[in-house]
Parts: C-alpha cells; sequence; structure tokens
C-alpha cells in the first residue's frame, strides 16, 4: 500500500514537470541562446547544459558562478518580471527554440566569439530596393502570406521551396536543404495544428544592392496531441527575412525570429 502511493506521488510529479515550463528560464535560455553560450532546446526546462551555460556566462561577468539564476545573472540578462506571464508548454515552441545540431569544435568556437552583452541595434533608414530586384511591398507581402499558409500544411518540401540554399536559419547557422527539411518535418510532428496570421504590415528593414530586408510581426497558435493530452502555445514573433532574386522568383536567404513576450 504504502509502495504504491509512493509510485503515484512519483508519478503526479513527473507528470507535473511534464507539463510545466519556467517563463524566466525560458527567458534566460533565449538570452544565452543570443550569446552563443547556450546550444541547447528553448523549452523553459533547467539542465546540465543551462547551467554549465550560466557558470561560463556568470564567470565571464565577474560573477559568483553558481550556475543559477540568481538575481544579479537575471538583471545582467535584461530577464523581465512578469507578473503574469503566459506559461509555454517545456517543448520548443519556435522553430529557432530547438537546440542546434552543431559539432562540439563549432560550438566551442561560437562561445569563445560570444558576445556577453546584446544591445538591440536600431533600425537602420529603410531604403527602397533597387527597381532591378522587383521588390515591392505587394510582391513581398503576398510572399510571405503564401509562406505561412503552406506552413500550415504538413508539406515539407512545399515550406523549404522558399528558401535558397545555403541559407542563414534561424540560430542555426548556415544550413543545406537536407537540414531544413528535417527541422520542417519535426516541427510538424511536433506541432500538427499549425494557424499564423500577419499582424503587421511587411516592411523594409534595410535593402543591398542585390539583398533585401523585410521586417513583419505574426501571431501563431499551435497544437500539439502528444501524451494524449492536446498542449497549446500561442504568441507573437518580430520576424526578418533578407531577400534576393532568383530567377524570377524571391528566396530567403536569412531567415530570423524573436518571441515578443507577452
Amino acid at each position: 500500500m504504502i509502495r504504491a502511493f509512493t509510485c503515484f506521488c512519483l508519478f503526479t510529479l513527473c507528470t507535473t514537470a511534464l507539463v510545466r515550463a519556467d517563463e524566466r528560464i525560458r527567458q534566460v535560455q533565449e538570452e544565452l541562446r543570443k550569446r552563443n553560450l547556450y546550444f541547447g532546446n528553448v523549452d523553459g526546462q533547467e539542465s546540465t547544459e543551462l547551467s554549465g551555460a550560466l557558470k561560463h556566462y556568470q564567470t565571464r561577468k565577474g560573477f559568483s558562478a553558481t550556475g543559477s539564476v540568481d538575481d544579479e545573472t537575471a538583471a545582467s540578462l535584461h530577464i523581465q518580471a512578469l507578473a503574469s506571464a503566459k506559461t509555454l508548454p517545456d517543448l520548443p515552441v519556435l522553430r529557432s527554440d530547438r537546440a542546434s545540431a552543431l559539432p562540439e569544435d563549432k560550438r566551442l568556437a561560437l562561445q569563445k566569439e560570444g558576445n556577453l552583452e546584446v544591445a538591440p541595434s536600431p533600425a537602420p533608414p529603410a531604403e527602397p530596393p533597387d527597381p532591378a530586384q522587383n521588390v515591392v511591398p505587394e510582391r513581398v507581402t503576398k510572399l510571405v502570406q503564401d509562406y505561412l499558409r503552406d506552413a500550415e500544411t504538413d508539406d515539407v518540401p512545399a515550406q523549404a521551396k522558399y528558401f535558397s540554399f545555403p541559407v542563414e536559419y534561424f540560430s542555426h547557422g548556415l544550413v543545406d536543404q537536407q537540414f531544413v527539411a528535417g527541422d520542417i518535418h519535426d516541427y510538424v510532428k511536433r506541432w500538427p495544428e499549425r494557424k499564423y496570421t500577419l499582424t503587421t504590415p511587411v516592411t523594409f528593414f534595410a535593402s543591398g544592392e542585390e539583398e533585401t530586408i523585410v521586417e513583419f510581426t505574426i501571431g501563431f497558435d499551435l497544437q500539439s496531441k502528444a501524451r494524449t493530452k492536446k498542449n497549446k502555445a500561442s504568441g507573437h514573433t518580430r520576424n526578418w527575412w533578407t531577400l534576393r532574386p532568383e530567377g524570377g522568383e524571391l528566396k530567403i536567404v536569412s531567415i530570423r525570429e524573436q518571441r515578443l513576450r507577452e
């Protein structure tokens, strides 16, 4: 009887841990990822990898290397104190939240070069693209809308066709078509129900001779049927695409996203 009760308590604790993610931890993971110090999943869960990244950051900042999120570390990382933050599942929600499959030597090189401070850079003045690029707001808006509609399907090739390879892919660096296809496949499996909404106009962030950077915000609603219980995630992201005309089409050569904390 006692053994059965103990097992039940352990099962309850484990089950609770599976569905609970901590917003503060998720923010720390996001900030350390930006600094090329953390390469695990952004999922709001504590781990030995996160603790090691925190110790690395704390040591370089001259803090006590506790490996935990104390007030000094949280302030240094500009972690927001949210009274009623929306709780996300303990799964990677964004595509950039999944652990990057980087080899160890590249991770070490990135850690060595990582910036301890990530100051938001002001947007450069928006410049119209070269007319020869044929990159106009209407065309780019349609491209984004088509991308979002295809992103709601399970068709991996239809989602991968928007990229020029190799592509600077979220926080994963320069990757090939096989990596992107595998990532899309995993994401579709993790979140079988997806809805995306363009919530701001597409604006020109910057432009160059051959490439144009655009910025826009989207809302997302995700559902997972894993563990026989639906997990949901919703929110907004700010997105940046670098576009380049190729063979009469516009292709994404770089893609980034940032979760907007709500």
